[in-house]
């Protein structure tokens, strides 16, 4: 079975304990994956506490103002923690990880008039990052803007290809696909709600079964979605899952404010 360590991340191992492992990627602070704890075997309340209040601490010194954890793999919160955490303000989501051959794609409808290509000269990367810049903006116009470079890198970078779908000249879909020598896995999985039941989606994922080759695809996706129903749909096969909790908070909930310069020590 494919395990989440197997997907793709932008971040560092900052801490590991033998309760978790911390990662960090200070270059965007900002983005909620790339700065995240997990758990490798589940705590009690106390212990939880515990490391919640340095976790807190370090996210503090960092200036970022929220946790982003996740139980272990396959595994919930305690119900002690569970209740904790609602108790505390904490959002609880659950994703799948999805497998599927490129010959099992399952679709019932095509759309010719949909065109789909590699982002691969800087215009097409203008139209994807500006697709890209108008979704984001539902998270307020500072994320947005933050988020252009990191695709502008992404665009860079060896290990990712990203995807524009256009509909009548404009782009309406996007997607990145990061490539290993076992696994083609999406990412970034975007389609415009105007457009969406157009056919859009199906599209982008046939061309990603063409390049696929041989290779198994994969992804990760919200549990209880209408996306998680579709890709059931498309015959794409259950591989794991994970329960993540998220809370933002304000400097002042924490009082042990440190007055030096952040240390390179994590958590620790």
């Amino acid at each position: 079975m494919i395990m989440f360590n197997e997907t793709y991340h932008e971040y560092f191992l900052a801490e590991e304990t033998d309760f978790y492992k911390y990662y960090h990627n200070p270059e965007i602070p900002f983005f909620y994956p790339c700065n995240v704890l997990k758990f490798k075997k589940s705590p009690t309340l106390e212990e939880y506490m515990e490391i919640e209040r340095k976790l807190m601490k370090f996210q503090q010194e960092m200036n970022q103002d929220y946790i982003y954890l996740y139980a272990v793999e396959n595994t919930p919160f305690s119900k002690e923690i569970e209740q904790y955490l609602l108790s505390e303000n904490y959002s609880i989501a659950g994703e799948e990880l999805l497998s599927i051959n490129p010959e099992d794609f399952y679709y019932s409808h095509s759309n010719e008039d949909v065109r789909v290509e590699l982002v691969e000269n800087n215009q097409q990367l203008k139209n994807y990052i500006d697709f890209m810049y108008q979704l984001n903006l539902k998270n307020g116009s500072s994320f947005a803007q933050k988020k252009q470079v990191f695709y502008v890198n992404r665009f860079h970078s060896p290990k990712v290809q990203q995807i524009n779908a256009y509909l009548n000249g404009k782009v309406v879909g996007t997607a990145s696909i990061i490539l290993s020598t076992e696994f083609v896995e999406i990412d970034h999985f975007e389609v415009v709600p105007t457009a969406q039941h157009n056919g859009v989606g199906t599209e982008i994922q046939k061309f990603i079964m063409l390049l696929a080759n041989d290779r198994k695809v994969i992804l990760v996706v919200d549990k209880g979605t209408d996306a998680n129903k579709m890709y059931y749909h498309q015959h794409y096969q259950f591989s794991g899952y994970q329960i993540s909790a998220f809370k933002r908070f304000f400097p002042f909930v924490i009082l042990d404010i440190p007055q030096s310069h952040p240390s390179s020590t994590l958590i620790s």
